[in-house]
């Protein structure tokens, strides 16, 4: 398949911090460039100044920010310089524990990422205050106001002293955004051969197309195995696909039995995300083939109204089997 002081943790005093790490940060200096960008956010010899404010940052610190950039959706649709661009203008908040990092019905200003602890999104309706997201020590957010131009959904508190990597809402708008609207055009037509997708909103159609990433594959090839632990699940854009699953009958020949193909237009690997389990089957590509892949973080947050959809398919799926193996074990 094809700052002086850098931490903002050592200015905190007192604090029981999540990671001692911070407190050994190195004086680095502050620099700053203009770069130009074009319409699809690509660099070019015209067109508006964008002055970069580059935060220096330490191996490791690069290291955790490389990593967690690799795990957030929103920068899928960046190419390398873009998002050396991205991991440059970065910096560290420190959040105290009960702080609020950003307010229901607030303009939108930066976009986060969560380094460490754990944050809660609270959204109030009709006077009363639910949780209805946990950031434990990873995921993001605040892409939503800035992306949409609208106030802030949610309200984003720490429950736990934290850490975050925070990007100023100029650059996510001049970077980010342009790419993934570039993105998004491209992945809305094919998104309409998808049959369940047809149960979202343009609204929520487009935020479906802004976590997706664009993955091909050759005949034959294995895109997961039986085994595997669930990360993501998958579209079916060009081609089509073969599950297969361990014959449980004879299970010392180690033979695959074929137990169905998804053809263009369905979806395929959410059943390990729904069960909490790892994968029950091997999926491969039958021809070459086209998939949209989305993380089941970003079906958590999005796909809320295909899920007892798919959960329904769920138990037509697993019928067959248990008709042929006598269970899913």
């Amino acid at each position: 398949m094809e700052e002086d002081n850098l931490s903002p943790l050592a200015n905190h005093a007192g604090g029981n911090l999540p990671h001692s790490r911070y407190l050994k940060s190195r004086r680095l200096s502050i620099s700053a460039e203009a770069c130009n960008f074009d319409s699809d956010g690509e660099e070019e010899g015209s067109g508006k100044d964008l002055v970069v404010v580059k935060h220096p940052k330490s191996n490791e610190q690069l290291a955790r920010l490389s990593s967690a950039i690799s795990k957030t959706f929103v920068f899928k649709a960046l190419n390398d310089e873009q998002r050396e661009l991205v991991i440059d203008s970065m910096y560290e908040k420190c959040v105290v524990k009960g702080n609020d990092v950003i307010r229901q019905g607030d303009d939108g200003d930066n976009f986060y990422i969560v380094d460490a602890g754990v944050f809660e999104a609270i959204v109030e309706r009709d006077g009363k205050s639910e949780v209805v997201f946990k950031y434990d020590n990873s995921g993001s957010f605040g892409e939503l106001a800035l992306m949409y131009n609208t106030p802030r959904s949610a309200t984003v508190r720490a429950s736990t002293d934290g850490v975050l990597w925070t990007l100023s809402g100029e650059m996510f708008r001049q970077i980010v955004l342009k790419a993934a609207r570039k993105k998004r055009e491209e992945f809305r037509k094919l998104l309409q051969s998808v049959t369940i997708l047809k149960e979202l909103s343009t609204y929520e159609l487009e935020n479906v197309a802004d976590a997706l990433i664009l993955k091909k594959y050759k005949n034959g090839e294995c895109i997961f195995k039986e085994g595997d632990q669930a990360y993501e699940l998958y579209f079916v854009l060009a081609g089509a696909v073969e599950i297969r699953m361990l014959d449980k009958t004879n299970r010392q020949s180690g033979q695959q039995v074929k137990i169905t193909e998804c053809p263009i237009g369905s979806y395929f690997g959410e059943l390990a995300w729904l069960k909490k389990d790892p994968r029950a089957a091997s999926a491969y590509a039958i021809g070459n083939i086209t998939l949209a892949e989305l993380d089941v973080y970003a079906f958590e947050r999005l796909l809320g109204p295909c899920r007892e959809i798919m959960e329904r398919n769920a138990k037509a799926y697993e019928k067959p089997l248990i008709e042929k193996f006598g269970s899913m074990a």
